[in-house]
């Protein structure tokens, strides 16, 4: 029996020093999520704009470019789930907002809560930017333990990240994602466009949970006399060109509808707006800073045009 143990204790300990190891990398090491909310806590006073969205408007829209103060704090695969949660807690300590942009893309309006990358995101939000998320119950052990909420290979990769790049903070002071730097050529595009298309289709046209979320942004925001921008984001004619257009059409009406009934609503479609061009995106869907300066100074008339 002691021989047992002491086998046991032999493999164990080597999995509970890569735990702790694990644990201590993720509580320490600051990135995107810490990083966010650590700014929107003690720079809230003065935002007169607030971004909210995925990768899209975290890469697209950059607040050096608008001339009201303006915080992004939109993230990479940031669904509207959390775009309701981070906003629901942060609007009754941001006095001077005046404006809120929620980002409205392909897979906004269909996406399924706890899926894809929200598997583990969720524990992150939860963690380190003080969210109650209802996805996690108290009991899941993922929810005390950043360690558990990633496969290891995954957290392996982001400590060769930080170790390579000396940062896992992906955006500058005022959350813009400021990485996204190089300009894809047209061969590429043809292939990253069909790749990219086929990975958002998720094959569902239904749209009333989140739908029903986003109406309940705008309602908050006529409480607190908030203008919103519902933006669809510039992505790559290619790219577009392979998505389903039943529910492309069924996308712009949801968006249509949204800014008609709702007076304090304005709809900003640029996905299709023929101002941006190949030198303007990253890949088939996401603009490099050549691209989020262009797409911010536009966004910044339809703000000074209300």
């Amino acid at each position: 029996m002691k021989k047992l143990l002491t086998h046991i204790s032999l493999f164990l300990i080597p999995i509970i020093i890569v735990w702790i190891l694990a644990e201590v990398f993720y509580r320490t090491v600051p990135n995107n999520y810490t990083y966010k909310h650590e700014q929107i806590s003690n720079n809230k006073d003065d935002i007169e704009v607030l971004v909210l969205g995925d990768s899209h408007t975290f890469f697209g829209i950059n607040p050096e470019w608008l001339s009201l103060k303006t915080y992004n704090l939109s993230n990479v695969s940031q669904t509207i789930y959390f775009d309701k949660l981070l906003f629901e807690k942060h609007i009754d300590h941001l006095p001077h907002l005046k404006y809120l942009i929620i980002s409205v893309e392909y897979t906004t309006l269909s996406q399924a809560d706890n899926t894809q990358e929200d598997i583990w995101r969720k524990y992150f939000y939860c963690a380190q930017m003080d969210l109650e998320v209802p996805l996690i119950t108290w009991y899941n052990p993922k929810k005390y333990s950043l360690a558990l909420a990633r496969k290891f290979d995954k957290t392996w990769n982001s400590y060769l990240d930080y170790k390579r790049e000396g940062s896992l903070i992906g955006c500058d002071e005022n959350g813009w994602g400021n990485t996204y730097l190089s300009t894809v050529d047209s061969l590429e595009m043809t292939y990253l466009a069909k790749v990219v298309a086929k990975k958002h289709e998720d094959g569902s046209l239904d749209f009333n949970l989140n739908t029903e979320r986003i109406q309940n942004l705008i309602d908050l925001c006529k409480q607190k006399n908030i203008q919103v921008l519902l933006v669809n984001m510039p992505v790559n004619p290619e790219y577009l060109s392979h998505l389903n257009p039943e529910k492309l059409l069924k996308i712009d009406n949801t968006c249509d509808d949204l800014a008609k009934t709702n007076p304090n609503v304005t709809r900003v479609d640029l996905s299709r707006d023929s101002r941006f061009q190949l030198q303007d995106f990253h890949d088939a869907d996401h603009l490099n800073a050549q691209g989020a300066k262009k797409c911010s100074l536009l966004i910044d008339a339809y703000l000074h045009a209300y």
